[in-house]
């Protein structure tokens, strides 16, 4: 990742903006970002948390958005169900089971979504959701794209909340707001972070 000098507030507008820049600038070398993002999906893919799940929620990455191809791949070889999300009317975003990566189109923002004939999918207990984020800190807040659909979704999830985080983007604290959502676990290419349960 690139050396830009992190701002001294942690004002989420920010935050958003210094990690969207290198977010950008580790694009522009897709080799490293790929080899990043791999030993990121591989620490996930050999965790207990994956182990454990029955199901596993993903997300289809955009260019400067961490990887996660490689989970799709292991979950199927796992036979573990794996569903992604489509943006719905009302700010809502639903989850559809994905049997091939062919199954994404095109969808809102660009993003590939669930074709039409994916059939929905409810997560339970047993459900590992696997977000993407800008940065995160050490309590497990995560900030993401702005969008909040994120966070309207783990209000009520009953699974395991984890992230995918490059190590230089884990930091102290972020400023956050009462909807926010923390994750269990963060996985960055060095290491693994487990939160600790707290009450907010």
């Amino acid at each position: 990742m690139s050396t830009i000098r992190k701002p001294p507030l942690a004002d989420k507008d920010v935050e958003r903006r210094l990690y969207i820049e290198k977010r950008r600038i580790l694009a522009l070398d897709p080799e490293v970002k790929a080899a990043v993002d791999d030993n990121i999906q591989s620490r996930l893919i050999l965790s207990p948390v994956y182990r454990d799940a029955g199901s596993v929620l993903l997300y289809a990455a955009r260019v400067n958005e961490i990887a996660t191809q490689m989970i799709f791949y292991a979950a199927a070889a796992n036979n573990k169900i794996t569903a992604y999300p489509r943006c719905e009317d009302g700010g809502i975003m639903r989850f559809y089971r994905v049997r091939s990566l062919s199954d994404l189109l095109p969808g809102r923002y660009g993003i590939g979504e669930p074709s039409a004939d994916c059939e929905p999918f409810e997560p339970d207990e047993h459900t590992l959701c696997v977000c993407p984020c800008l940065c995160c800190d050490m309590s497990g807040y995560r900030l993401g794209w702005g969008s909040g659909y994120y966070d309207r979704l783990l209000a009520d999830f009953p699974g395991v909340k984890a992230a995918l985080c490059y190590s230089d983007a884990l930091i102290p604290e972020l400023a956050r707001e009462p909807h926010d959502i923390p994750m269990d676990v963060i996985f960055t290419e060095q290491f693994v972070k487990r939160v600790v349960s707290r009450k907010s």
